[in-house]
């Protein structure tokens, strides 16, 4: 029977691999183990037994050398004692130790001659006599000599498992004591004795012998206990194991069958193992189960892959819900299904459903729980009590239902489906309504709410499109209009973002409220640039509307507790002149703003092809610009300004030049504007006010030099800059300036767009002991209600006025009412443009304090007016005498 069942399960691929494995993982590992286990317990043992009778033969000597110290040591008090005379308890001590005592001086001859004490072997020639030793210790003039009690230096010398001998040349023959062994099969260990550090005496070797059959006993037991049990194992489990593989074996090709017939995609291949149920037939069973799920489950799978598919590929919603509802199975909701959407902005829901061709309808449909009477045979006309309405998401801006007749059975399968294809409807709707949020945001300014850049141009490209439906000639003219506000970078730099961000809001708004209706689109590309598109018409109606933005923009903006003054520049291109193309008709509406910044700011300009030639020269030169400080082609020149009275200098303004290398002299007016347009105006200013100082400080060295006081001009930029009070109080400092030497010279138009913090920042100015002076005073808006606030020390008449003296009698009166003013408000007046004689007169007579321009001195170099001032000097001097 047993034969049978062996060659059973050896007859099958699988019983003699199971059997070979068998053999292999059980067989050769036990033996293995067995082997191991006696060579490891032997070694563990001998290496134990070494280390034992090593740690022996370490613990006798050092027990050895300590009881000769401690003799020693008795030795040496006993001869400190009073002679014949040592305590009793002195004296019952080396009773215990010695056997016989001696106490010589050492005049005699028998001192040992070494500062060690000496230790020597006396006796112990005889087989089986105990030796026995004698100490020498010398204490000044005395020698103390002891013989031990062989039972004080033995007595720790043995052991019930080793046999411990000494040796050496103090032994006539070794002295051995403890358990007798064969010398050939004990463990031995040998160690020697050094006495040297502490007696005169040669080295000992002791010897630790275990006994071998102590050594062998333990290893030999355990191998074979391991061997006999690995070998009775093994036995059992190969008799049980024949058993278990005949049974194994039997319903293997069955399933074998089974899964290569589900690997070729036969589903519907069934496994039957006959005999009595078993955990084979459960598998069968299972088996069975799940072929017939996975066949279905791949089928599902494949769909949905397929509606995934449909998603990644951004196709319309109403692609993925055709596309569910072709293949859910509608038997299992009663017949009915249907996808209902409702948007906030529809009045009513749709119902999305499939006609009888498979296309998909979309029909109006009642609110899920509302009544409505029912009289079409499709989902739509089911009543509400036969409606079962599944919400499937619910996002911003919508809702979106599953409606059926029917509800499949909660947990079965058709419900998972029907789940599954819900997530994908409800993924479906959110990355529609993501993209067309990113799409929004990708197009809209956050802050304003306006078209951003990429906006603007898919609304330039969008208008250029339509209006091109038969060639250019025929195209519908629109203007692009670019706005720029004027004074936005110094609120900005002043107030921070956050009022930035509010006047933004509100030009925005404006822009709306000005263009909402007409504009074919208005959007911000950045910072505080503002792009809007008009219908350009015979009338030049854009052009108002275009004044309109300009006026409102112009209207003071409130940002408590601030009213702030901003303008705006404008430039404009139109479609199809000026450009057919978005990239064109930005450009050239962003040169024509340009020019407008040029020109003077707060005004429209509309585009011109010459301005390209006119952009090209400026962007060359504000290139050139920024190499021209480090390449020493600017340089500063000094005016001077005379007393109204006596005629003598006794100040001079620092004004800026540069030279270009091909254009030569560049205008003051022109580079300045290009460097404060790129903010270089910040260096060029610092350096300037740094030479200027510096040049002074030398004109001030010379106690004959006139020269008593510097002007220097400050661009709007530079007194917005909140830097600067640090920075020009580390340079009065540096070049030792006065209080009321410098004077920094502001024009009216870098104080009105914002006079609270002109106020704070001329105040910040004046605390550090410099004087201000208005520049230009009457050209700009001399508002009467600011001079009464601003600190300042010295009102400078333009030159405008000066010139006109004879020729407009308003000049005269202007020039008057100036001087009136500043004497009431107890300022000193400077006149700018002084070029004959008679303007002085008429200057002098009303009571301007200083004089300044070319009849007294060109702007000129250092060097030119030393040269200058030093003949004037020996002219004066020629006359005097």
């Amino acid at each position: 029977m047993r034969l049978s069942a062996a060659s059973a399960f050896l007859q099958s691929r699988v019983g003699r691999r199971l059997f070979a494995a068998f053999f292999v993982l059980v067989a050769v590992p036990v033996g293995a183990v067995s082997l191991l286990a006696y060579q490891l317990t032997d070694y563990i043992v001998r290496q134990s037994a070494v280390q034992l009778s090593a740690e022996m033969t370490k613990a006798v000597g050092l027990n050895l050398i300590d009881r000769l110290r401690s003799a020693e040591s008795l030795l040496r008090v006993y001869a400190q004692t009073p002679q014949g005379s040592p305590p009793v308890g002195l004296r019952e001590r080396l009773q215990l130790v010695f056997g016989d005592l001696s106490l010589k001086a050492g005049s005699s001859g028998e001192a040992i001659g070494s500062s060690l004490s000496a230790l020597r072997v006396i006796s112990g020639d005889a087989s089986g006599e105990r030796p026995t030793a004698e100490l020498t210790v010398e204490v000044g003039p005395l020698v103390a000599r002891g013989r031990f009690n062989p039972e004080y230096l033995w007595e720790n010398a043995q052991s019930g498992s080793h046999r411990i001998c000494f040796s050496g040349v103090a032994f006539a023959r070794p002295f051995c004591q403890g358990v007798e062994s064969s010398e050939g099969e004990g463990i031995s260990t040998v160690r020697e004795i050094f006495f040297l550090p502490y007696f005169d005496a040669p080295n000992w070797t002791v010897s630790a012998t275990l006994e071998s059959k102590l050594a062998r006993y333990l290893p030999i037991g355990l191998a074979a206990l391991v061997g006999n049990v690995a070998g009775i194992v093994f036995l059992l489990a190969l008799v049980s194991s024949s058993v278990l593989l005949r049974k194994l074996t039997q319903p293997l090709d069955a399933l074998t069958s089974g899964t290569r017939a589900v690997l070729s995609g036969d589903f519907g291949r069934q496994v039957h193992i006959a005999g009595p149920r078993s955990e084979f037939t459960d598998l069968a069973d299972s088996f069975n189960v799940m072929t017939r799920e996975v066949g279905r489950d791949l089928q599902l799978l494949q769909l949905l892959a397929q509606i995934d598919q449909a998603i990644v590929e951004q196709r319309p919603f109403e692609e993925v819900v055709q596309l569910v509802l072709a293949h859910v199975n509608v038997a299992a909701c009663g017949g009915y299904i249907c996808v209902v959407r409702w948007r906030d902005h529809d009045a009513h829901p749709w119902a999305l459903s499939l006609a009888d061709d498979g296309c998909l309808e979309k029909r109006p449909t009642a609110v899920p729980g509302v009544v409505e009477p029912a009289e079409q045979s499709n989902c739509t006309a089911i009543t509400p009590f036969q409606w079962v309405d599944v919400l499937i998401t619910q996002t911003q801006s919508q809702r979106l239902w599953l409606r059926m007749a029917r509800a499949p059975f909660a947990g079965g399968r058709e419900d998972r489906e029907l789940s599954a294809f819900r997530q994908r409807l409800a993924v479906a709707l959110h990355a529609e309504q993501r993209e067309q949020q990113l799409r929004e945001r990708a197009t809209r300014d956050s802050l304003t709410g306006l078209l951003n850049r990429l906006g603007i141009v898919e609304a330039i490209d969008r208008l250029a499109c339509s209006n091109s439906p038969g060639g250019l000639g025929e195209a519908p003219r629109f203007a692009v209009v670019y706005m720029d506000l004027d004074g936005f970078k110094e609120i900005n730099d002043a107030y921070g973002h956050d009022v930035g961000d509010c006047v933004l809001k509100e030009v925005s708004r404006r822009l709306l409220d000005c263009l909402g209706s007409v504009a074919l689109a208005i959007g911000r590309p950045g910072g505080d640039e503002f792009v809007f598109a008009l219908a350009v018409d015979a009338h030049g109606r854009f052009l108002r509307d275009i004044e309109t933005v300009m006026q409102a923009v112009r209207v003071p903006f409130m940002v408590p507790p601030r009213t702030l003054h901003l303008a705006a520049s404008f430039g404009f291109a139109i479609f199809p002149e000026d450009g057919v193309a978005h990239d064109d008709l930005l450009k050239h509406a962003d040169l024509a703003m340009y020019s407008a910044k040029v020109a003077g700011r707060n005004v429209l300009v509309q585009f011109d092809h010459a301005l390209n030639a006119e952009l090209a020269e400026r962007m060359a030169l504000r290139r050139d610009l920024r190499e021209a400080l480090a390449a020493g082609q600017i340089f500063v020149v000094f005016q001077p300004r005379v007393d109204s009275g006596s005629r003598q200098v006794v100040s001079v303004e620092a004004l800026l030049r540069w030279r270009h290398p091909d254009k030569g002299l560049i205008s003051p007016d022109v580079f300045i504007a290009l460097a404060e347009e790129s903010d270089f105006i910040l260096e060029l200013g610092q350096w300037v006010l740094r030479k200027a100082l510096q040049q002074f400080q030398q004109w001030r060295a010379d106690p004959y030099h006139h020269v008593r006081h510097m002007s220097v001009n400050l661009s709007p930029l530079q007194l917005a800059d909140p830097a600067l009070p640090g920075e020009l109080q580390d340079m009065l400092c540096e070049f030792d300036i006065l209080p009321g030497q410098l004077e920094l010279e502001i024009t009216e138009g870098a104080l009105i767009r914002d006079m609270d913090a002109a106020i704070n920042r001329l105040a910040a100015l004046r605390s550090l002991g410099v004087a201000i002076a208005l520049d230009d005073f009457g050209v700009g808006y001399s508002a009467m209600s600011y001079l009464s606030r601003l600190p300042f020390d010295t009102l400078k008449i333009d030159k405008s006025f000066v010139f006109a003296f004879g020729a407009e009698r308003s000049a005269l009166a202007i020039a008057t009412a100036i001087v009136a003013l500043a004497q009431a408000l107890d300022k000193r007046v400077v006149a700018e443009g002084v070029e004959t004689l008679a303007q002085a007169a008429i200057l002098e007579k009303l009571g301007v304090q200083e004089l300044q321009g070319y009849l007294y001195g060109k702007p000129q170099t250092a060097a030119e007016l030393k040269v200058l001032w030093a003949a004037a000097d020996e002219g004066n001097s020629g006359r005097a005498a």
